[in-house]
């Protein structure tokens, strides 16, 4: 009885290591995001201050190059769009975005025709 108690236990084990996911296959294959500024160093933010510099972040993490378009859409129902963006693996690029127009601000991200990145961040007025 023993020892079918342990088979069963490997055949489980092992069972369960046959279909778990690589930790690599639950990595995103881009990052993106809003940031108050322009700079590489720029932190993601859902606020930022009307006045200031604000930018799209997107990176390629997995594919060599692709090219993606960019859009947001601005309080007063306005969806500029910018496409056939170069990005290539591993490098940060930035979309300055000029909207000093008070609140709601949605960006979308595409790759081909698929979205593959959304961020809502709101202009707020100056403190």
């Amino acid at each position: 009885m023993k020892g079918l108690k342990t088979l069963t236990a490997v055949l489980l084990g092992v069972a369960l290591l046959a279909t778990a996911a690589p930790a690599s296959a639950k990595a995103a294959a881009f990052r993106h995001y809003v940031a108050c500024g322009s700079s590489q160093n720029a932190k993601p933010s859902h606020s930022c201050p009307a006045g200031s510099k604000k930018g799209a972040f997107f990176k390629s993490t997995k594919a060599d190059l692709v090219y993606y378009t960019v859009c947001v859409k601005f309080p007063n129902g306005k969806h500029p769009c910018v496409s056939h963006q170069k990005a290539k693996k591993g490098t940060l690029y930035v979309n300055n975005i000029t909207s000093n127009v008070l609140g709601k601000h949605e960006v979308s991200w595409f790759v081909g025709k698929k979205r593959v990145g959304f961020f809502v961040f709101n202009v707020v007025g100056k403190h």
